[in-house]
């Protein structure tokens, strides 16, 4: 199976919402172990649902307000962990075509014997007839940053899949609960 990498991860883990859910587990927590706030709830019929019957849909809509906040708690921790691994310029730059034009211009002579051991690319000559190789320099580091961190990268990725997972049952549950009053 082959991973996303963390440029594929980076429309996910750069948008606002996701990163915004980082929060959730803090105040859930707070939330869901707070005395007067575990009383209130019950109070108002938002405590942890009995299953009762074998009706698996009445079952999920009880517990419709837990799965969406374990879908933005996974998003949470899979967003810290994104914000925290990914590589600044895999955050930044969306692709290695942004990457090169962003950071050729500022790419010093000193850099470049740095990313050739890094990326196994010799450059031999930086005159005129070699100017080539600075591109290629960067797209193979680009690549290289990327791809790494594995398990950092298939942790977000699991964590992302299940905290929208997640989210999809109570926001399915409740579009065909409207279409239903509304047709």
């Amino acid at each position: 199976m082959k991973w996303p990498t963390w440029a594929d991860l980076r429309t996910i883990g750069n948008s606002a919402a996701v990163r915004a859910s980082i929060v959730v587990p803090v105040i859930g927590y707070l939330l869901v172990l707070n005395a007067t706030v575990a009383d209130y709830m019950k109070m108002h019929g938002i405590e942890a649902p009995v299953w009762t019957s074998l009706n698996l849909w009445d079952h999920l809509w009880g517990i419709k307000l837990y799965l969406v906040y374990f879908g933005l708690m996974f998003l949470g921790v899979g967003s810290a962990i994104y914000q925290w691994k990914c590589p600044y310029f895999i955050k930044k730059y969306g692709d290695w075509a942004d990457y090169v034009a962003g950071v050729a211009p500022h790419t010093h002579v000193s850099n470049i014997d740095y990313l050739s051991k890094i990326t196994g690319i010799h450059v031999f000559d930086l005159n005129t007839s070699d100017q080539q190789s600075i591109p290629r320099l960067l797209q193979a580091h680009y690549s290289i940053m990327s791809n790494d961190l594995l398990l950092w990268r298939i942790a977000a990725t699991i964590l992302f899949s299940v905290g929208f997972g997640l989210l999809i049952v109570p926001s399915g549950m409740t579009a065909i609960r409207v279409a239903s009053v509304v047709f």
